[in-house]
């Protein structure tokens, strides 16, 4: 656990350092939100060539055989469950203007920026290096909630920093979030025998449908029950899922 413990502080060092930056000098240039989010990736990229392992991290982006639910679900479960969660809150009397042309004409640019400019700077720290470590010592269920703890408080400065949308949401529901989505990664690096691609597109697909649909305050959404309701129906999914995953006594791949 040496080099995952290095790891995490490694790359909240990495990440609040930019981001600490920007909110002690009040600057809301998107240069520091963006260099703050590579810290997970820079700080895997360090150690594993430190430790001679770069080859072996970088290699789950060579792995492309994947059935072909796994590729649907990593692209396009988080558009369907936002739209149900909209819906909800539309029978229960929430705004109807959710099914906006931009959504479809938007999705693919926001999808790529998101790619390129934030979920890049992640996912190779981690699921490529923190999250096989984590299943070396325990099972994938309790590997997720840690992993998805530690990603959690990673965004706290996120909070102060000018501009950010992270301050319109609570930090419970954020966390609640955070936990059911890390279950939801752990069945799909399991399911893609460790593919880097496939976690990536999974995290630019929900952060584009967060981006597109109006589910945050202040970013479309009147409220936070929009959310609340998409994150009841993420965790009724991650349930589910954590049912298919491996015993906590059967670590790893």
């Amino acid at each position: 656990m040496r080099q995952a413990a290095l790891f995490v502080g490694l790359a909240f060092l990495l990440s609040w350092a930019a981001w600490g930056w920007a909110i002690l000098t009040g600057s809301e240039a998107s240069i520091w939100r963006i260099a703050g989010s590579y810290g997970p990736s820079l700080a895997a990229v360090i150690l594993a060539a430190q430790a001679g392992e770069l080859r072996c991290l970088l290699s789950g982006f060579a792995r492309w055989r994947a059935p072909v639910w796994v590729w649907t679900f990593a692209l396009l479960s988080t558009a369907v469950l936002g739209l149900a969660a909209l819906g909800v809150d539309w029978l229960l009397g929430g705004r109807a203007e959710w099914l906006s042309p931009r959504v479809l004409v938007f999705a693919p640019v926001i999808f790529l920026w998101v790619l390129a400019f934030s979920v890049a700077g992640e996912e190779t720290g981690w699921r490529g290096y923190l999250l096989p470590r984590l299943l070396e010592r325990t099972g994938p269920l309790r590997a997720s909630l840690v992993l998805g703890l530690v990603w959690a408080l990673w965004h706290l400065p996120l909070w102060a920093l000018p501009g950010d949308f992270h301050a319109a949401i609570p930090l419970s529901l954020f966390a609640a979030q955070t936990l059911g989505f890390s279950i939801l990664y752990t069945w799909l690096w399991l399911q893609s025998e460790g593919s880097l691609i496939v976690v990536h597109l999974f995290h630019a697909a929900s952060n584009t449908t967060l981006g597109l649909l109006p589910l945050i305050p202040g970013e479309g959404a009147g409220g936070t029950r929009p959310l609340w309701i998409a994150v009841g129906l993420l965790w009724l999914v991650a349930i589910g899922v954590a049912r298919r995953l491996p015993g906590e006594g059967a670590p790893g791949r």
